[in-house]
């Protein structure tokens, strides 16, 4: 299992925040309930798993790190969760401090090895002073994911090509493409490009055999917008997720449409 697998971009916010630890896991349970492996799971249920966990014994260790964790039935995938709040969160600490770097790892029951294996090597990433203060420096969600994944050993997955994909966002409306341009930045999408194309119906509407079939005199409809961007498959679900927090269910918004196609081969820089 690599590493970066198990990391989801969709489960990692900065300025996380919360009033005290129950609330930190209330909310650590939403994060979690980011990733699509989570769709059939409550956030209650993984509450009161993290909960449970936390009556045996604080996980807030020193120096600002928690490491909430627990196992739940009816999921096969381990997820990692990564949150960070400067101002800290009141949460059982050993040295009595805040805690500022929330680093959550839930499992399938059964899978103890594989467990004890990632609080292992997370441990083993916070315990560098300087991981820590990179992590608390990032202003995005992208920023923290790859500050996180930048002390692993397998880093390199994160950007290998073969897992590299097409996404091609259809914008109907062009006032929405501001908010689309914050989620990239927030995502971490630098590099896109954005075509200007006319709907068949509004070529044929000027043809003489089809005039009169089609409402050729709305402007709303006259022109789209295709972006056309190049990412990791890891990134997809969280950028899809990014985007529907701000439009809702993309399934139910008619103004902005997304098809994803694999690379099957690329050259040069994009």
């Amino acid at each position: 299992m690599e590493f970066s697998e198990v990391v989801k971009l969709e489960c990692c916010a900065v300025n996380f925040t919360a009033k005290d630890k129950n609330d930190a896991l209330h909310n650590l349970g939403k994060l979690l309930k980011r990733s699509r492996e989570f769709r059939n799971i409550e956030e209650e249920t993984i509450f009161k798993a993290l909960k449970e966990r936390e009556d045996m014994g604080s996980t807030g260790f020193s120096r600002g790190i928690a490491i909430p964790h627990c196992q739940l039935e009816n999921i096969d995938h381990f997820i990692i969760a990564i949150a960070t709040c400067r101002k800290g969160i009141i949460f059982d600490s050993l040295d009595n401090k805040k805690s500022k770097v929330f680093v959550t790892i839930v499992g399938p029951k059964g899978d103890r090895n594989t467990h004890l294996k990632l609080l292992a090597q997370v441990s083993q990433i916070l315990k560098e002073p300087h991981v820590l203060d990179e992590m608390l420096q990032s202003t995005t969600r992208i920023g923290l994911y790859e500050e996180f994944l930048r002390n692993t050993n397998n880093i390199k997955a994160v950007s290998q090509k073969g897992k590299e994909v097409f996404m091609l966002l259809s914008v109907k409306d062009e006032s929405i493409m501001q908010d689309i341009t914050e989620v990239f930045v927030e995502y971490g999408i630098e590099n896109s490009i954005i075509l200007e194309t006319q709907n068949m119906e509004n070529l044929l509407s000027h043809t003489p055999l089809f005039m009169g079939f089609f409402n050729f005199t709305s402007e709303k409809n006259a022109l789209n917008k295709i972006i056309l961007v190049k990412l990791t498959k890891d990134h997809i679900n969280a950028l899809i997720k990014g985007l529907e927090d701000v439009f809702g269910d993309l399934d139910t918004y008619s103004a902005l449409s997304i098809v994803v196609l694999d690379v099957f081969f690329s050259k040069g820089i994009f």
